[in-house]
């Protein structure tokens, strides 16, 4: 069941849930980063002119100073006396442009003479004199200067007439104190505009997405499947009145689409019904009583690949005569359902009045072929059987060739004239077919459906039963009855197709000419069972053997034993034959003849041989043993003989062997 979707949103509780919310943060952290980078950019492109003004105070009161010594120095030379160092250092010590700015005075020989501060004197000597050397500048200037990892800058100025040279040294945190108001008011705007920013966006954009929180709740209440729901009114042209014209564009689609859906389910459920009916017609139509005699056993299904198919099969009894027939009207569905319905009926019209099957089909050819205006043909093959002369008199119309199994173990298919399908040419001259059928000889009719059934692989990979498979199965259960023939073809088809859709009508028809009580079978009938190569399967295993058992009168101890050998063999199949994720069968026969019980089991998988490995170690300690050959020693054990052959199609057959004696 489809959870539907919860749109009780509560926006005053959960801000960052609302979309306004989350949109309008998008935009104030764009708006924000934007103002911080043309901030970091003015600062980058300015920072000639910001040194410029921030040292302006400091070089103002350096060149004070060195105007101050000048004077000093020249007034002591009018009196005829010198200016000592200390007169120089106390004029320079009135200089403090900054709270942590110092002094230096450098005479002209490089010589440091004083500094208001030691930080220059702990310097390596290289950088001491790089310092130095940029004081002695015969001009006026500026320098930036490191203390670690703080910049500074140096301003420094020549003393004329003195032979010396003074500078100021200011940080960084002094020259950027002047930026402080700036950067605190500044800042309390910013964040304040943002604030507001961000307010506004959300208030705006939520102005704006506030109709698709109603045409949520609107979607909602259609898809619960209120068609009338109304649609919130958007009078603004944007996309939004498009999403509201795309919404009642789709809700009134939806309630015609369901008006006619409803129609067209209510036509849906009486062409069902009629189909069902149609089925239940068509299968009264064909015999599903079949005769109860000692000279014949007959037995035919059919399985339509729709609700109405067109194969067909029927038979008649008069006498010691058995007429009977084949079809596959060409298409499926009702039309080829109506074409079998009268295929069917001329059958039954024309068996009784003719002992020649050629007849017969020239007679159903000529009903047909004279009112086929749509062109539809059908194949057919039909036969009589005299069961006191036991000979058969058969005629085929573009049918498959039946499969014949002789009294004497033969199994091939019956030789038939190609011929044109009945409905196609009025004119056309079918001829009869005769053979001997002796008591034992059996007959399969069929239609393509049963050989041209397909498995496809998860890979894409189509294979078709086939005609070998089939023949193959006729050959394996030569002494089984008709039904137990035909349901066992069908069953071999289902597990064959593993789910792949039927894409034909199935339908078959086995009759076997019954033995006299002189005659007699030394093989009692064969067992067989088809599987799927799962693990699930192996409780059919033991179900299939233990009925076996109870057929052929094996005691329950016995039966336990050889269940288990069986199950064994199987189990390696289903693990090992077939590659990891792919599709196969295992076909096992139970036999008995005499005291001896045979089992064989077919499989399509990789090629192993199990009787090619040496005996198993049992002595040694379990854990040093090799791993496998446990499951062949214990069949081994169990069974008389053990044998295993590879066919030239390519399938391995494993046979068991166990001689029964009966208590």
């Amino acid at each position: 069941m489809i959870e539907a979707p919860n749109f009780e949103y509560k926006y005053e509780l959960a801000l960052y849930k609302s979309f306004a919310a989350r949109l309008s943060l998008a935009i104030l952290l764009i708006a924000a980063g934007v103002f911080l980078v043309a901030i970091l950019a003015f600062f980058y492109f300015q920072q000639e002119q910001v040194k410029e003004q921030t040292a302006s105070m400091a070089k103002a009161q350096l060149h004070d100073a060195v105007m101050r010594m000048r004077l000093s120095n020249a007034e002591a030379q009018m009196q005829r006396d010198t200016m000592t160092t200390d007169g120089f250092i106390r004029i320079l010590q009135t200089v403090q442009p900054y709270k942590n700015s110092f002094m230096l005075m450098v005479n002209d020989a490089g010589e440091l003479l004083y500094t208001s501060n030691d930080t220059i004197l702990g310097l390596p000597s290289a950088r001491k004199k790089e310092i130095i050397t940029a004081v002695l500048g015969k001009a006026p200037g500026m320098e930036e200067v490191f203390e670690g990892s703080n910049l500074s800058l140096l301003i420094h100025e020549p003393v004329q007439d003195c032979r010396l040279y003074v500078a100021v040294v200011c940080s960084r945190v002094d020259i950027l104190s002047i930026y402080k108001p700036f950067l605190l008011y500044g800042s309390i705007a910013f964040f304040g505009g943002l604030l507001v920013l961000f307010l506004f966006c959300a208030f705006a954009i939520y102005r704006m997405v506030a109709p698709l929180h109603l045409f949520a709740e609107s979607a909602r209440s259609i898809a619960d499947g209120n068609m009338d729901t109304p649609l919130p009114e958007i009078h603004s042209e944007d996309e939004l009145r498009q999403l509201r014209d795309s919404f009642d564009y789709m809700q009134t689609s939806l309630k015609q689409y369901i008006k006619d859906l409803q129609v067209t389910t209510a036509s849906k459920e009486r062409l069902l019904s009629e189909l069902v009916i149609a089925h239940d017609i068509q299968m009264g139509m064909i015999p599903t009583t079949f005769p109860h005699r000692q000279d014949l056993d007959l037995f035919a299904s059919m399985i339509p690949a729709k609700e109405v198919g067109g194969d067909l099969y029927d038979f008649i009894i008069e006498g010691d005569q058995l007429s009977f027939i084949i079809g596959d009207v060409a298409g499926k569905g009702v039309p080829a359902s109506l074409y079998m319905a009268v295929t069917r009926t001329l059958f039954r019209n024309l068996a009784g009045n003719y002992q020649s099957a050629a007849n017969i089909v020239r007679e159903m050819n000529h009903a047909i072929a004279s009112t086929n205006d749509s062109f539809v043909f059908v194949t057919l093959f039909v036969g009589v059987l005299d069961m006191k002369t036991h000979h058969l008199n058969y005629c085929n119309a573009a049918h498959n060739a039946p499969v014949l199994l002789t009294a004497n173990g033969d199994c091939r298919l019956l030789d038939v004239e190609v011929n044109l399908p009945v409905g196609i040419e009025d004119r056309y001259h079918y001829e009869d077919q005769q053979i001997d059928f002796p008591l034992g000889s059996s007959l399969l009719l069929y239609t393509d459906g049963l050989t041209e059934a397909v498995y496809v692989a998860r890979n894409g990979n189509r294979r078709l039963f086939g005609e070998d498979r089939m023949l193959y199965d006729l050959e394996i259960n030569r002494n089984a009855s008709a039904q137990e023939m035909v349901e066992y073809l069908n069953h071999h088809v289902a597990i064959f197709g593993d789910g792949t859709e039927q894409c034909d009508d199935i339908t078959l028809l086995f009759l076997r000419h019954g033995i006299d009580g002189s005659q007699h079978h030394p093989y009692s009938m064969p067992n067989h069972i088809l599987l799927k190569n799962e693990m699930t399967e192996i409780s059919r295993v033991k179900s299939f053997f233990f009925s076996v058992c109870r057929e052929y009168g094996i005691d329950d101890e016995l039966g336990k034993s050889l269940n288990l050998a069986l199950e064994e063999w199987v189990a390696n199949v289903i693990n090992y034959a077939y590659h990891k994720g792919s599709r196969g069968h295992i076909d096992i026969t139970a036999e008995m003849n005499d005291d001896l019980l045979r089992l064989v089991i077919k499989d399509s998988g990789i090629p192993f041989d199990p009787t090619a490995h040496g005996e198993a170690d049992t002595r040694s300690e379990l854990e040093n043993r090799p791993i496998g050959g446990l499951g062949i020693f214990l069949i081994r054990s169990i069974m008389d003989d053990f044998s295993y052959q590879r066919t030239a199609d390519g399938y391995n057959i494993v046979t068991l062997t166990k001689h029964i004696h009966h208590q």
